[in-house]
């Protein structure tokens, strides 16, 4: 699930290094101090997945929130935010035919059936800080919750009541929490350019591990500490006249051994391959003018994203996602709140034969974002 928002989403993914204060990227937490107004934004995202395995088809779908965010001004200088957001989301599901000799039975037929689900949301605080006109940082700290679960299903043919062929299933379900941190800087290096950059560290918390055996017996349970990675985020925005703009982004993360949790593959020992996302995208910015209403201040973008994300169950070959987005923001009420949509179109899993299942996906979301004067003391004039 791309992160940062519903504009974010629109530009492929990206806008790291994009400062504009409205519906800005917040996996950047610098981004929050051009913030000139207490800010409100909240989003949801319906997605639409089929997926494809050896001549079988499967379909999916899911409706979810997708970015809920508060931002206050506190000063001239000092800005403070706090959100709830679903980062991650891995859905994916493998089918196989098979046949096996039990004993001095005849040939069986069964089918196995695996999936593996997760999902990651974030709670956070930030904090970010003009450094003059042209500059500002910013720290968030983050509390994850993390669940990842993967179920395998033997599912043998009806043919005999005999324990030879009886069903089987097992799973294994983990859950993570943890705190890390956000550390974000931008620069207005030139009038048209603008360089952003993040940083998080691996996250240090406490994972919890059960294992069941067809669906009743609890094999295991335990808890321990462990970590989830981090990553770095890069980018680039450049004005291409007033009011279009360009930016290009990068995000490398920072995997170790066991980071997979119920995804690994535990006799595989070669080190994890860092996720890898590249993005592009380009701008049409809202306007203001109150001569030319209507369309003219509508915000209009597209991206194009690729992503690698290791899988190492299938001979340590990796995920790839390949996707297009456009965007669509409208100001509502005399430019003090916005409406923001977009939709992406792509396919994950490019090489079916050497993963062993592919995905087509849509996803769309829809975010509204209100801008208003709070706390912001007045004084009353006096007529003369």
């Amino acid at each position: 699930m791309v992160a940062g928002g519903t504009r974010a989403a629109g530009l492929g993914g990206g806008g790291y290094g994009l400062s504009d204060s409205i519906a800005f990227n917040s996996e950047n937490p610098a981004l929050a101090a051009f913030v000139t107004k207490a800010t409100f934004r909240v989003a949801g995202q319906f997605g639409y997945w089929q997926s494809s395995s050896g001549g079988r088809n499967d379909t999916d779908g899911e409706t979810v929130w997708k970015d809920l965010r508060l931002y206050l001004p506190m000063s001239s200088k000092w800005r403070l935010g706090f959100g709830a957001e679903p980062r991650e989301r891995v859905d994916l599901n493998t089918f196989g035919d098979h046949a096996a000799m039990f004993g001095d039975t005849s040939l069986v037929h069964y089918e196995e059936r695996n999936v593996w689900q997760g999902g990651n949301i974030e709670l956070r605080i930030d904090n970010a800080f003009l450094l003059g006109e042209r500059a500002a940082v910013g720290v968030g700290m983050v509390y994850s919750i993390l669940d990842n679960s993967s179920t395998h299903t033997l599912d043998f043919d009806n043919v005999s009541e005999t324990s030879y062929y009886r069903d089987a299933a097992y799973g294994q379900t983990e859950t993570y929490r943890g705190w890390t941190a956000d550390v974000g800087a931008f620069w207005q290096a030139t009038s048209c350019l603008g360089i952003g950059a993040a940083y998080r560290p691996r996250a240090s918390g406490n994972w919890t591990f059960e294992f069941e055996k067809n669906g009743a017996d609890s094999l295991l349970k335990r808890n321990k500490r462990g970590e989830l990675p981090g990553h770095v985020l890069f980018g680039l925005s450049y004005l291409l006249s007033s009011r279009v703009i360009g930016v290009a982004d990068m995000q490398l993360g920072q995997w170790k051994a066991g980071d997979l949790g119920a995804q690994e593959n535990i006799t595989d020992t070669r080190k994890p391959e860092n996720p890898l996302f590249l993005s592009v995208g380009i701008e049409r910015m809202i306007g203001r003018s109150v001569v030319k209403p209507g369309l003219n201040n509508w915000g209009l973008r597209g991206g194009l994203y690729y992503r690698k994300h290791y899988w190492p169950l299938e001979n340590g070959s990796a995920i790839e996602d390949l996707g297009v987005s456009l965007g669509v923001s409208a100001p509502l009420s005399g430019s003090q709140s916005f409406l923001h949509w977009a939709i992406e179109l792509g396919k994950r899993g490019m090489n079916e034969n050497k993963l062993g299942a592919s995905e087509t996906f849509i996803r769309s979301s829809l975010e509204i974002e209100v801008t208003e004067n709070w706390f912001v003391r007045t004084r009353p004039r006096i007529p003369k």
